[in-house]
């Protein structure tokens, strides 16, 4: 373990503190890599890398049960095997669900699974509440992004080349490491196909909402092939809270060899948001009287940036039919630029709103992640095995600017009737920094088993080591480093498994059982310099899978999570560990398509998530009340029928439902979001090769509010509006 320690970051001089690799221990990650691929050239067999295999994502949401559909979420289970014999909880949303309801971003997307509530906060952050938790971990391509685990949340572009998204549910530390107790969102993008392929489409709709998306991929010749993807986003958005969203993706699949495949993606997106505070409300949620929800109060100068690029290096060796090497290898830089007037504080007679806490910060995230796994099928005896090995390093280098705000239009008193946004010119200057420098260290095994045809199982264990490095330096207006302060540092170590069995009395029919545990590093240092053990937890979970004439297929889980080692901030600023949560619930989902072209999608969650009490003699004010954004009830329903034949043939129609219950905005349970349903709906009309489509959503126009910053700040759902899109395939 001494030299994975070794390869991390390293302190050269205070004022030139910066992640660096040492060059031996960590180019050996690569260094078996380059001789296999070396000997791949020299030799051809007839063995050759099935993308299939290799973590290339199902068209989640197709509702007829497909022999592809039966084929496993093998980037978020790292393993080859149906889904039906894995003892998991998961969901997923394709691009055709994703292109029915007209969604443009991941929280939107999100709305058609079960067990999860979709967060966007501050006019463009967006963060996912799973079973009754906000731990969770993004993915990209199987690849993290860590910004939401520094974070909370971060910024997500719009979706023009997502082909689908992967929800693992319930603690992944076992296989992904730290910080994954709600579960694991994997975003998989689309993949390069043998034949040409090309797709453009236009969008117009309410807000001025105006989008465009083209794509197309094929064959350059027999051994390269490639997809390239661009979208553009614009809309001023319901209370003027628009966004303008741009990306462009290149992935290229090139395999020189039968036995050697390497998968190169390049992503970039450059995204501006107008922010939104919301409005504030009074105490039992009540909206101040005479305030028009519609108005968004934040000063015109406000601004939310976020500018991203990505790449992603995976080579995949086939040594024989049995043992498969792969190695992927990522980096990404992401620039979060923000300016706001967060808090928003009613004066006593309220009849005005002051603009009471401008806040700036610039987020610089570059984190180097590399993934080294091998992969091996063999028999005991009677028992088949598939068995992976891997080890992950993780180097994050983050600096957080951020500064002092001035000008006269600062803590601005604005009307709550007809207000005049801009009370003069605001501006900030850069002062000061934090830097957030890590290295984890992962090494994993698992093994799935197949004991018969009835009986599977599952076994996974996962050794962590968590270094971090922490400190925060003044500068001036041209970020140079004036006055250093003092350095903090963490280092944690864990071991995660997650065990299961999966029962399959009939070939339709599959009952499983499964426990996991996780934990979360704290980066929190108080300020005596003490450090706190990392939050852990666990879930134990029973479910079953059913699929009927493959036209009908259904999931149902029940579980029980807890976390623990939660941190309290007591006056003074001193921090203690105290306390735990518990979540408990069930989700139901059903999918079917009982005739030709009918699609029907549903779910049902119900998750009783609340605060324990403290350890020891100290009282828990919170103790029984439900956790923050974690609704008891949500219901998914999502209808598409097209016409099959007669003079109507390719003509369509959808609807969907989406109830969210109640939901609490903080741990006291004062303020809360209060119940609502939404209802969609769609027509369209596809000859040949050409769609196109009507979305109208919140049809009958519902007031509601959908989420919540400081508890009190509530930014209200969209009105009723419409999207209209032209698409033509090639």
């Amino acid at each position: 373990m001494q030299m994975l320690q070794n390869c991390g970051p390293r302190t050269d001089g205070r004022s030139n503190r910066t992640i660096q690799l040492k060059i031996g221990v960590c180019t050996a990650v690569f260094g078996g890599l380059i001789v296999l691929t070396s000997a791949g050239y020299a030799q051809q067999n007839t063995v050759k890398p099935d993308p299939d295999k290799d973590g290339e994502a199902r068209d989640l949401s197709e509702v007829i049960i497909s022999e592809e559909r039966r084929k496993s979420f093998s980037a978020i289970n790292k393993i080859d095997v149906p889904i039906r014999d894995m003892p998991v909880s998961t969901s997923g949303v394709s691009v055709k669900t994703i292109e029915q309801r007209g969604a443009d971003d991941l929280g939107e997307a999100m709305k058609n699974t079960t067990g999860v509530r979709a967060n966007n906060t501050y006019g463009g952050f967006q963060h996912f509440t799973i079973r009754g938790f906000s731990n969770f971990v993004l993915l990209t391509d199987g690849v993290r992004d860590e910004r939401h685990n520094i974070s909370t949340s971060a910024p997500s572009t719009n979706l023009a080349n997502v082909e689908s998204i992967e929800i693992l549910k319930g603690p992944a530390s076992a296989l992904f490491g730290h910080s994954a107790l709600g579960g694991i969102i994997n975003i998989v993008r689309k993949k390069p196909t043998a034949g040409f392929k090309a797709d453009f489409s236009t969008t117009y709709g309410s807000f001025n909402t105006k989008r465009m998306r083209a794509g197309a991929g094929g064959a350059i010749n027999d051994k390269l092939r490639y997809r390239v993807d661009f979208g553009m986003s614009d809309t001023e958005g319901y209370r003027h809270s628009g966004s303008n969203t741009n990306n462009g993706y290149l992935a290229l699949e090139y395999t020189p060899t039968e036995k050697d495949l390497f998968y190169l993606t390049i992503g970039a997106n450059k995204d501006i948001y107008d922010t939104d505070t919301g409005i504030p409300m009074l105490e039992g949620s009540k909206v101040v009287p005479g305030l028009n929800v519609n108005t968004r109060y934040n000063d015109p100068q406000d601004f939310l940036k976020n500018t991203r690029y990505d790449f992603q290096l995976k080579y995949v060796r086939q040594i024989n039919s049995k043992l498969k090497l792969s190695n992927q290898l990522s980096y990404y830089d992401d620039n979060i630029n923000y300016f706001s007037a967060e808090e928003l504080t009613l004066n006593p007679t309220l009849d005005s709103i002051t603009r009471s806490y401008p806040f700036y910060f610039n987020h610089l995230t570059k984190p180097l992640q590399n993934q080294l796994e091998l992969t091996f099928d063999f028999n005991t005896g009677g028992i088949e095995h598939k068995l992976l090995a891997g080890y992950s390093l993780s180097l994050m280098d983050r600096r957080t600017y951020n500064g002092d705000v001035f000008g006269p239009g600062q803590f601005a008193t604005i009307p709550v009737k007809d207000p005049v946004a801009n009370q003069g010119y605001v501006d900030f200057v850069t002062t000061n920094y934090r830097a957030t420098m890590e290295n984890v260290h992962g090494i994993y095994v698992q093994d799935w088993l197949k004991i018969s045809e009835k009986l599977k199982a599952l076994a996974g264990l996962r050794y962590d080591i968590f270094r971090g490095t922490y400190f925060s330096d003044q500068v001036n207006g041209d970020r140079e480093v004036t006055a250093e302060g003092p350095e903090s540092k963490v280092a944690k170590s864990a071991l995660t498994y997650r065990l299961g069995l999966v029962y399959q009395p009939t070939e339709t029919l599959s009952v499983y059982g499964s426990y996991a545990t996780y934990f979360k590093p704290s980066r929190r240092v108080a300020a005596n310099g003490e450090t706190f053990e990392p939050e852990d937890g666990y879930q134990a979970e029973i479910g079953s899978r059913l699929e009927i004439s493959r036209k009908w297929s259904g999931n149902l889980s029940i579980y029980y999570m807890r976390k623990n080692n939660q941190l309290e901030s007591l006056p003074g600023g001193v921090l203690k560990p105290i306390g735990s949560a518990e979540s408990k619930g069930l989700e139901v989902e059903i999918h079917g398509n009982p005739s030709p072209g009918l699609d029907i999608n549903a779910g049902y969650t119900l998750a009783k998530a609340k605060y324990l009490p403290h350890d020891g003699s100290e009282v828990n004010p919170a103790a029984g009340n439900k956790t923050a954004f974690a609704p008891e009830n949500m219901v998914n329903v999502w209808l598409n029928y097209e016409v099959q034949q007669s003079i109507l043939k390719g003509f369509s129609v959808g609807a969907g439902v989406n109830y969210m219950d109640e939901t609490f905005t903080n741990s006291a349970n004062i303020y809360a979001l209060p119940a609502y349903t939404v209802v969609d709906a769609a027509v369209g009309y596809r000859v040949g090769r050409t769609a196109l489509r009507l979305n109208v959503n919140n049809l009958f126009n519902e007031k509601y509010f959908a989420n919540a910053i400081f508890a009190n700040q509530f930014s209200p759902g969209a009105t009723r509006n419409f999207l209209v899109s032209l698409k033509y395939n090639i």
